[in-house]
């Protein structure tokens, strides 16, 4: 019988191998077949992240897969927006297997139809439950394929690499599935990567999606800056646009939409909220505080890599540094998001909320109040039991205030 609290909103994770196995791997693997269909023709695709847990995983995946008479490419070691890359690219479905920015004991599986579709798992746990006998008594063919080329040739058409002009660049890869296909990536730009007195640093997480910056003194960039900058440079390429964005990002975001003439549209926090979004309404750009940043052009999934070489063109384009761009917009400040361990998150937001009556709020992502000096959000993680916290304000001396009146506030309860 498997956990059920592996299923979250749009993934599945959990502790291995306590929560998370091989036996439980081959279980979802079939549970995913089944879930397609009886199209014996179909191909799923699977790929891995540097875990030391996610090739065993892997493998027992995809004998449960394989088992019910589905055939597989197998890709490898890849970052997760390579999997997007192929459901987008080759109309298949695709699996995978990673954990995200969970601790190394954890691990788990990113699962979509074709075209980057994500779904909801319970529907997997139901499938598993119910013990549906095998669709074929013909087993699927595993194929071992590489889509490097294909990939590389999608990222780059994000740049006018002849417009990219001789930089200084920090990188760290996170000793993760990136290192590779990054390098290929690099080979092909006028970049001195790792060196002194650079032009500006990032760091990727462990399977990809993600990217952080720093500018050239060293900073910290807060990703919603980095946001508001895509924004302005994707609403010049396609005037009126649409964005959407995270209830957890800065108000320089949807003031930088609006300045620039596109829609700024709001969403809860997730990638499969965001994508969703994204792709309803047509829009160009996706915004999320954890350095996830989407694109139309690439599925309206999200992508380190392709936020990256953004980033490239974005600063090639002028003659400001990262720092010089960033203190533009650095409008309002803010906290550094706040995690707290309770034992019912949505019995306890609303308790919270009790104190805020008359307050401009709103139940979007959890509780969101607004006022003239500061905004705030305390809203359920998707991914561990925990209740997060993010504040905004017009200035420190507010900032500071509010944040110690919520902090007590919060313990008190």
């Amino acid at each position: 019988m498997l956990n059920p609290s592996i299923f979250r909103a749009y993934d599945i994770r959990g502790i291995y191998p306590d929560e998370l196995n091989e036996k439980m791997a081959y279980q979802i693997g079939r549970a995913f077949a089944v879930y397609l269909g009886e199209n014996v023709s179909l191909k799923v695709v699977v790929g891995y992240d540097a875990r030391l847990s996610s090739p065993v995983l892997k493998r027992s995946f995809i004998e449960g897969i394989a088992g019910e008479g589905v055939n597989v490419w197998d890709i490898g070691l890849v970052t997760v927006d390579m999997i997007y890359f192929a459901s987008g690219h080759f109309h298949f479905p695709a699996a995978m297997i990673t954990a995200s920015h969970n601790p190394k004991d954890w691990n788990g599986f990113k699962l979509m139809r074709n075209d980057v579709e994500f779904f909801a798992t319970e529907d997997l746990e139901a499938i598993i439950n119910e013990k549906k006998e095998i669709l074929s008594q013909k087993k699927g063919v595993v194929t071992k394929m590489d889509i490097k080329s294909d990939y590389l040739k999608h990222v780059l058409s994000f740049v006018d690499m002849d417009a990219i002009r001789p930089m200084r660049v920090a990188i760290d890869a996170n000793s993760s599935a990136i290192g590779p296909i990054l390098k290929l990536i690099l080979e092909k730009l006028p970049l001195e990567i790792n060196a002194d007195h650079y032009h500006f640093g990032c760091a990727f997480d462990s399977d990809g999606d993600r990217i952080i910056f720093i500018d050239e003194k060293g900073e910290t960039v807060n990703p919603s800056i980095i946001g508001a900058l895509m924004a302005k440079y994707f609403l010049k390429r396609y005037p009126g646009g649409k964005i959407v964005y995270s209830a957890t990002v800065s108000k320089i975001v949807p003031d930088m939409i609006n300045i620039y003439g596109g829609e700024a549209i709001r969403e809860r926090v997730g990638h499969t909220f965001i994508k969703k979004r994204l792709k309803e309404t047509g829009g160009i750009l996706g915004i999320e505080t954890s350095g996830h940043y989407y694109f139309k052009d690439n599925f309206y999934a999200d992508s380190g890599i392709i936020g990256f070489l953004v980033m490239l063109q974005i600063l090639s384009n002028g003659k400001k540094s990262l720092s010089v761009l960033v203190s533009e917009l650095s409008k309002y400040v803010s906290i550094p998001e706040i995690n707290f361990k309770v034992a019912n998150s949505e019995k306890f937001i609303k308790k919270i909320a009790k104190n805020f009556e008359g307050y401009d709020i709103d139940w979007l992502d959890g509780l969101t109040v607004r006022t003239s000096d500061f905004w705030l959000n305390l809203r359920p993680s998707n991914t561990e039991p925990l209740v997060r916290l993010n504040i905004e304000a017009k200035d420190e001396l507010i900032l500071n205030r509010v944040k110690d009146e919520l902090v007590n506030l919060i313990k008190k309860n």
